[in-house]
């Protein structure tokens, strides 16, 4: 009996065994990916701007975008890399890791270029922004409370007066405001026949004071003080109302018999947006370790171009055609300049560069240990050349002294890189006194 009751057992066990071995398995789906702190790391050096992103989780890819304090978007896909950022505040940005189960929701984050300035319990919050930046004008324009909004914005983002596009201005606690014209002291007055007037004398006494009236926030200048332009002689030592406050830009209106004449302020270190969709990765592998030479370079501005002067028939000139530039993948910069003939019968060998406001080129001697390395700022890829770096051209100001800071304007300076193709590298940099960019197109050796 019992002999048969073992059989019976095993036979049964075995039936159940052949069963589950024939049900067909369910398999259950991946579960959707979830970012935790844990997973991830991001760590900014403030002061250089250099910033680390590090992702550890197993499994999971990550996508990161960030947002820089003007607004331009930044995105990425490597689980490990240093990115640097030059524009000073707060960056938010997400992250968001991809899997078999799909991508995960955005996993907030942020980081903070450049110090913090202090705040001062005895100023107004409007106040302390004020005196917390040098300032440069960005744009100007004109606005009507009763014009319709198409009037509004056609008139208001006009560019600034390349008189005033080197001026900068502080405002200081106690009411000093110093107003830096730079190069070219002279001053757009709208209020003028051709907007120039000569002859006013920044003495270094100017006064500024804040004062609220109501929700409205005002500036009132004094002893010929004026935010660089000014909208008619009233301008100086005039009333001007804040609008638009945040730590990037502000606005100060001056009413204009019945209209208002304004201009937009924005830290010095600000610097224009600039679409590309050139990456920092792209640039690396484009320039280090290859050596280069000027193939074309050329001019654009707002509604019109000129980028390659071999598109007008011309070619680049001797001075520029056979000089050499090798970007070292240690970042260090070879900067080789090839003695160019006399310019004139009986003239000394020389070699020369093509600099934008020296006629028939300047004579050069590099100095120095040149580096370069890749940024991003303003949301465009850049070179940011250094310790006498420059991409074999600068762009400076016709007219200045060799003592200005924009007689050699591009050296030791950011330049975007705005396109690469078949290997040539375009890039440029922006001449604010003429509203325009220089361009420069970088070929490799063969």
């Amino acid at each position: 009996m019992k002999l048969l009751f073992k059989l019976m057992t095993f036979a049964a066990a075995a039936i159940m065994a052949f069963s589950c071995g024939n049900k067909e398995e369910k398999v259950q789906p991946a579960s959707k990916p979830v970012v935790t702190a844990d997973m991830f790391s991001v760590t900014a050096d403030a002061e250089s701007g250099e910033v680390v992103f590090r992702f550890a989780a197993e499994g999971l890819s990550p996508f990161w975008t960030v947002t820089e304090p003007s607004g331009n978007k930044t995105t990425f896909t490597e689980r490990e890399v240093t990115k640097t950022f030059t524009a000073k505040g707060t960056y938010n940005g997400t992250l968001v890791a991809f899997g078999t189960g799909g991508q995960s929701d955005p996993y907030p984050f942020s980081f903070t270029i450049g110090k913090a300035a202090p705040v001062d319990p005895d100023l107004s919050p409007a106040e302390n922004i004020l005196i917390s930046e040098t300032w440069k004008l960005y744009r100007y324009g004109y606005f009507g409370e009763d014009w319709p909004e198409e009037k509004n914005v056609e008139l208001g983002n006009l560019p600034i007066p390349s008189c005033a596009a080197d001026d900068r201005m502080k405002f200081e606690k106690g009411g000093a405001f110093k107003l830096d014209q730079g190069a070219d002291k002279s001053v757009y007055n709208d209020g003028v026949t051709g907007g120039i007037q000569e002859g006013v004398t920044v003495t270094g006494n100017e006064k500024w004071a804040y004062a609220k009236e109501g929700d409205a926030e005002w500036i009132q200048f004094s002893n010929g003080g004026f935010p660089g332009m000014i909208g008619d002689e009233g301008g100086i030592n005039g009333k001007y109302q804040i609008r638009d406050l945040s730590t990037e830009s502000f606005r100060l209106f001056y009413n204009q018999d019945g209209q208002w004449f304004f201009v937009t302020l924005v830290p010095d270190w600000y610097e224009e947006p600039v679409e590309s969709d050139v990456t920092e990765d792209a640039a690396k592998t484009a320039l280090s370790g290859k050596t280069f030479q000027i193939s074309d370079y050329g001019w654009w501005g707002d509604g019109w171009q000129y980028f390659a002067v071999s598109d007008g028939g011309e070619e680049v000139p001797a001075n520029m055609a056979n000089d050499s530039i090798t970007f070292g993948a240690d970042g260090s910069l070879t900067l080789n300049l090839c003695i160019d003939p006399p310019l004139e019968e009986g003239g000394e060998e020389a070699a020369r560069i093509y600099n934008d406001g020296v006629e028939n080129g300047e004579v050069y001697t590099v100095t120095g240990s040149p580096k370069w390395k890749i940024v991003t700022a303003g949301g465009a890829v850049k070179v940011q050349f250094s310790e006498g770096g420059f991409p074999l051209v600068l762009a400076g100001e016709a007219g200045v002294a060799p003592d200005n800071a924009n007689y050699h304007y591009g050296l030791n300076a950011s330049w975007t890189v705005a396109a690469i193709k078949d290997g040539t590298v375009r890039m440029e940099i922006y001449q604010s006194w003429s509203e325009q960019w220089l361009t420069v197109f970088l070929s490799p050796v063969k």
